[in-house]
């Protein structure tokens, strides 16, 4: 900014000289002397065309073209300035009386090169040369006016750095008065930018202290197609410092992209995506950090209360804020939006390269949050963001009816990956089930605590790489869609379907996730007259089950007796196929009475044994080991027997 405003007073110096010399002029024949006078002046060539115009009372004026100004010797071109025609006047009584007021400066086509070099040297700064005469820039003081200067179909660019490519401005047009250089001075115009017309309007209270850098109050504002911005504060280019209200509206971001150079990325609706507005208190530090305080940003129809901090870091930006919105939508919904619909995850592609952008630390306070079609109420959140690594503290949160706590965590430093570690209290679970993945067959105020990490580059992905843990226990609730109950007491598996359900009192799971399949065998569920286990598996990643539900209801007014006749949930989570499981069932009755027939057996072997042989069985001994120990034992009192014999018969 600084060496802008510089280059700027430096070509008004060059064209008041210039303007001096051609009104010197009495004769064509002379300009070879101005324009050696000039070079000793400047230390730069000067070639004006003949022909000059000369007027001599009131106002002496003279036009003169086509003029051009050579460049430094380094510069990328032979040419620093060149104009089609110049015209200038003087106030002759004025200049009688020691006061350069001149009337009007008019440049005809002026095409301006401003270069600067990575070390610094800018090709503005003249200096005459060494063995010019001593004196010969130097002159009295003199009050100088300017009544009024205009630029006609004009062009400047701006070579920084030994870029390649310059910042050009086409079609310059211009107007401005210096009555005093110390005082207010007011500049209007126009150019285009890559083919797009920029209006300008700006104004100083005092031109000589902003022109040597100081602070000054500044009014500026710009235009271009339906976007405006305006700026009303103080700034100073040495250093460069702002402070003052911005207002931003941008209604028109196709003129905007092409002034970028660049199509403009989608906005989400309620984040700039038809239309944005802004304004608030901003203030700029020397170092480029950028503070905006009690700001209001409209995006769309969505209002946010913004107060933050832009700090230029050494590898990325950092950003300090504290946000308030009345609901935010984030993303979409990845489940189905509650249509029960089979369609699959999102196999769209997650760019997570944006979080490599910059570096945040967030405070957010909204009243709604949609988040990948998840609903929450008032929300008090962080986002802390380093080196494209997200995470997002939720402090608290109403969700569904209940509240939600935790942490969630989005890394795309290495690709993609995320988890969350999150508390679930008291949340209604058929709308949120709804909402995740389309459709919902438990209904019912839910406690859950749900630890869970997926890796991928796409929804599907992340959902088929989940791994993790999920604890869920509730109250009084609902099976949805089918009747547990109707179909014990009736053996008819009919009823499913809607309008069916089954009420419960408590039920308890826990769900162990590896490679997105859940597993689960600690189902209990109870009710008035059923209790129930159950065991299986969701695949998350292709939204299937495989679940056995074992509910045994009471027939009994006693409840001691009771039937058990398995359910199978099977298929399509969204269309799942509900069937009593009577080959599983038939196949337990099987092993059971089996079972039975093996128990009699053995009783009736063991009975046999004690009548036949006197076989009678320990506690802790099988039929076996007692036949053992009984054979033992009668070998034992046989040898005992013959021995005796042996004995006695030698006596």
């Amino acid at each position: 900014m600084r060496w802008l405003v510089r280059a700027a007073m430096s070509l008004m110096v060059l064209v008041v000289l210039l303007g001096g010399m051609v009104i010197l002029m009495p004769k064509d024949a002379v300009l070879n002397l101005a324009a050696n006078r000039f070079a000793e002046a400047t230390g730069r060539k000067i070639q004006i065309g003949s022909g000059a115009k000369v007027a001599l009372w009131p106002v002496l004026g003279v036009s003169a073209g086509p003029v051009s100004i050579s460049n430094a010797d380094w510069g990328s071109e032979p040419q620093m300035l060149t104009a089609d025609r110049i015209s200038i006047g003087l106030d002759v009584a004025a200049a009688l009386s020691g006061h350069l007021q001149i009337t009007e400066i008019s440049l005809t086509r002026p095409d301006v090169l401003l270069e600067r070099t990575r070390d610094g040297k800018v090709n503005w700064e003249f200096a005459p040369p060494s063995d010019a005469p001593q004196g010969a820039t130097a002159g009295p003081d003199r009050k100088i006016t300017l009544g009024s200067m205009t630029i006609s179909d004009g062009r400047l660019r701006l070579r920084d750095g030994g870029a390649k490519d310059a910042f050009t401005l086409e079609k310059i047009e211009a107007a401005t008065a210096i009555p005093d250089f110390a005082g207010p001075v007011q500049i209007a115009g126009s150019a285009e930018y890559r083919g797009q017309t920029i209006d300008a309007e700006a104004g100083v209270d005092a031109l000589s202290r902003f022109l040597e850098g100081n602070p000054v109050a500044l009014d500026l504002a710009l235009k271009t197609g339906g976007n405006t911005l305006t700026f009303k504060g103080k700034a100073g280019t040495a250093p460069t410092t702002a402070e003052g209200t911005l207002n931003l509206s941008v209604n028109d971001r196709e003129t905007l992209g092409r002034l970028t150079g660049a199509a403009l990325p989608d906005l989400p609706q309620g984040f700039g995506a038809r239309s944005l507005a802004a304004k608030g208190q901003i203030t700029l530090r020397p170092d480029g950090t950028v503070r905006l305080r009690d700001a209001e940003i409209l995006a769309d129809d969505r209002t946010w209360q913004v107060d933050g901090t832009w700090e230029p870091g050494q590898s990325r930006p950092r950003l300090v804020a504290t946000v308030a919105v009345d609901a935010l939508t984030l993303g979409a919904s990845g489940g189905g939006s509650g249509t029960g619909s089979d369609t699959g995850w999102s196999t769209d592609k997650i760019d997570g390269r944006a979080l490599g952008l910059l570096d945040a630390e967030v405070t957010l306070t909204a009243g709604s949050i949609r988040a990948g079609g998840l609903g929450l109420g008032p929300t008090r959140a962080r986002l802390t963001l380093d080196n494209a690594r997200a995470v997002i503290g939720i402090d608290e949160a109403e969700f569904y009816g209940g509240t939600l706590a935790g942490k969630i965590v989005v890394n795309a430093r290495k690709g993609l990956s995320s988890s969350a570690a999150l508390q679930l209290d008291g949340a209604d679970l058929q709308p949120l089930l709804t909402d995740v993945v389309g459709t919902a067959r438990l209904a019912g105020k839910a406690h859950a605590t749900i630890d869970l990490l997926a890796s991928g580059q796409t929804l599907a992905a992340l959902m088929r790489n989940l791994s993790g843990t999920v604890a869920l226990r509730m109250g009084k609730g609902e099976l949805v869609g089918f009747d547990v109950v109707g179909m014990l007491r009736t053996m008819d598996p009919g009823y499913v379907g809607e309008g069916r359900k089954t009420l419960f009192s408590a039920l308890t799971i826990s769900a162990a996730i590896k490679d997105g399949v859940a597993k689960s065998d600690d189902l209990v569920l109870t009710g008035d007259v059923f209790a129930a286990t159950g065991k299986g598996q969701v695949d998350l990643g292709e939204r299937r089950v495989n679940y056995r539900l074992l509910p045994s209801l009471t027939i009994s007014q006693s409840q001691t007796q009771s039937l058990t006749v398995p359910v199978l949930i099977s298929g399509p989570w969204g269309q799942p196929n509900v069937r009593l499981d009577l080959e599983w069932l038939a196949s337990e009755r099987a092993r059971t009475e089996r079972r039975r027939a093996e128990e009699a057996a053995k009783t009736r072997l063991e009975e046999l044994a004690r009548q036949k042989l006197g076989v009678e069985r320990n506690a802790d001994e099988s039929l076996e080991d007692a036949a053992r120990r009984r054979a033992q034992e009668a070998v034992a009192a046989e040898a005992e027997r013959l021995l005796r014999d042996a004995l006695g018969g030698s006596n």
